[in-house]
């Protein structure tokens, strides 16, 4: 392109386009960005409005090498004034309309609405762009254009509600909820099976502001969808530790009873994520609501006690000894046979190993498939004659979760 050309376009100078031949106006930079996508990029509306009123101008919707149209561009630099120029010129143009896939197709009348959802080769429409870069306002003026952009049926790999939560905008998060008018076709992809509430789920803001519940609200099967590792949003509230996440989510348990119960790949529930990660305020909500969720194990048929051992966590190892409906965990095997106390011993935590000795009700004597005692186990470190390493999945999973969700 001209450099001329180049520099009219960024800097929204009209008259230098007075007199230019056609040809002149079709150059492209090397990215195949043509002057619409520069004075886009530049926020230049007088530009758009100028070109506007030349014939055989460049079209307001050709695309770059990245399949970005200029609405791209104008959304991803959050320029709210090129992106309505560009709604109304092609509603009032609708010649410019190009084909698109026909069950994505809008009702008559409404045909701009295709050029709104044309995708770049990212499959981005440029809501999911405007998302992205957080610039509500432009996300506001496309979804008031065509509310249907957070649908399911034009659902790409990451839905735009997925996005603003990532993005941690709540007043995009919500202006989608409350914008999209049929709650069934709202999409809540995201990647790896991580949907929009499993994301919100973590995000304490979300949980304040009445978002997580406006999601359940939408669409209360979402309660129970899991990810790729199989967690549901209850399993990211409890690690996070958002209690008035966990509380919603709980209370929304009434239909979906069964999701308070849901495990993992590894048979952790909901009660072994809180219990790992320390947080006994979500414990005691989630017993309040199924007393007998303690009785769940993982796939080493260790309890939450055995988690929170695990996870070193002094607190909840406490609250276990002083809640009576969970007396029972105190002396419960695994599948090796260990006790909460023997897990102590083998990671050589000396102070929960204390806390425990000194509860009465601890079964002293408890014996794994190893034919060792605690005892045994401490003696061993003590004098050096053998490393005892017992396996720890629970890190592993951790490890992978957090790239999820960002």
């Amino acid at each position: 392109m001209n450099p001329s050309l180049y520099e009219a376009a960024a800097t929204g100078d009209v008259g230098f386009l007075e007199g230019l031949l056609t040809a002149d106006l079709s150059q492209k930079t090397p990215k195949e960005n043509n002057i619409l996508h520069i004075a886009a990029e530049f926020k230049q509306i007088n530009f758009f409005k100028k070109v506007k009123k030349i014939p055989e101008s460049p079209r307001f919707w050709a695309t770059n090498k990245n399949g970005e149209t200029p609405l791209h561009v104008a959304a991803r630099v959050g320029c709210g004034e090129v992106v309505t120029f560009l709604i109304e010129h092609i509603k009032a143009e609708p010649m410019e309309v190009v084909d698109l896939d026909p069950e994505k197709e809008p009702t008559d009348g409404e045909a701009y609405k295709k050029l709104l959802r044309m995708p770049n080769l990212e499959m981005d429409t440029a809501l999911h762009v405007a998302v992205r870069y957080n610039h509500a306002g432009v996300a506001k003026i496309l979804l008031s254009a065509d509310p249907e952009l957070c649908c399911s049926f034009y659902s790409t790999k990451e839905s735009p509600l997925f996005l603003a939560v990532r993005a941690g905008s709540t007043s995009i998060a919500d202006y989608i909820l409350k914008k999209t008018p049929d709650h069934e076709s709202l999409s809540f992809q995201g990647t790896n099976g991580v949907t929009a509430l499993h994301a919100a789920a973590t995000r304490i803001p979300f949980a304040k502001k009445g978002i997580v519940q406006s999601m359940v609200t939408k669409n209360p099967g979402m309660v129970e969808v899991r990810d790729e590792i199989g967690w549901t949003p209850l399993h990211y509230a409890s690690l996070r530790g958002n209690l008035k996440a966990a509380q919603l989510l709980i209370q929304n348990c009434k239909t979906f009873k069964f999701a308070c119960y849901i495990k993992d790949e590894l048979g952790m529930s909901a009660l072994h994520v809180a219990a790992y990660a320390g947080h006994t305020q979500i414990i005691e909500e989630l017993i309040g609501r199924c007393p007998d969720i303690c009785d769940c194990v993982n796939h080493k048929g260790q309890t939450a006690l055995h988690a929170a051992v695990l996870g070193e966590k002094i607190n909840v190892v406490k609250y276990v000894l002083k809640t009576p409906r969970l007396a029972r965990l105190i002396n419960e095997a695994d599948n090796d046979g260990n006790t909460p106390w023997h897990l102590a011993a083998i990671h050589e935590n000396s102070e929960i190993v204390a806390i425990l000795r000194r509860d009465r009700r601890l079964n002293r004597t408890a014996i794994n498939k190893e034919f060792l005692q605690v005892s045994d186990i401490l003696l061993a470190e003590n004098t050096g004659r053998i490393f005892y390493l017992f396996p720890l999945d629970f890190n592993f999973e951790l490890s992978i979760l957090f790239s999820y969700i960002g």
